[in-house]
């Protein structure tokens, strides 16, 4: 199962390391309840939706958005951090307007500073793709903007 596994914590979580955790956090959790496993009647599906619940715990942890607040906001003037937070309130809510793959690799190379070639390994789309889908993101980012 654990390819299964690792397939739908990627799709979830659209990252190579963040789906062999919450693979691996899986399996603790699986570890530590193995004395009352073999009340489960479907252990692939109890599984997966552990799994889920894993992968979304990880998505809600993550708040990109609230992290890049943080971080441009430090000892700023309270009228300037308003200002900022609008900002990046737009700008997220411009994001979420993306299609999800321009999107995707927008935020991996913008704020994961990612370069193309780890992206590259990491989506197994080629380098030119990526660098055409993320300069098409950027130009509707501005049009959006």
């Amino acid at each position: 199962m654990q390819d299964r596994f690792y397939r739908m914590a990627f799709y979830m979580l659209e990252s190579e390391a963040d789906a062999k955790d919450a693979v691996q956090d899986l399996y603790l959790k699986l570890w530590n309840l193995r004395d009352s496993l073999e009340l489960i009647r479907e252990p692939s599906a109890y599984g997966a939706l552990m799994l889920k619940n894993l992968c979304i715990d990880r998505i809600r942890k993550r708040r990109p958005a609230e992290e890049l607040t943080d971080s441009l906001a430090v000892n700023a003037p309270p009228d300037e951090q308003l200002s900022r937070r609008e900002e990046i309130g737009a700008i997220t809510k411009a994001m979420d307007k993306l299609p999800p793959g321009q999107r995707k690799l927008l935020k991996l190379h913008v704020l994961q500073g990612m370069s193309y070639e780890e992206i590259q390994k990491e989506t197994a789309l080629s380098g030119l793709d990526i660098r055409v889908q993320v300069s098409l993101a950027r130009k509707k980012l501005k049009q959006l903007l």
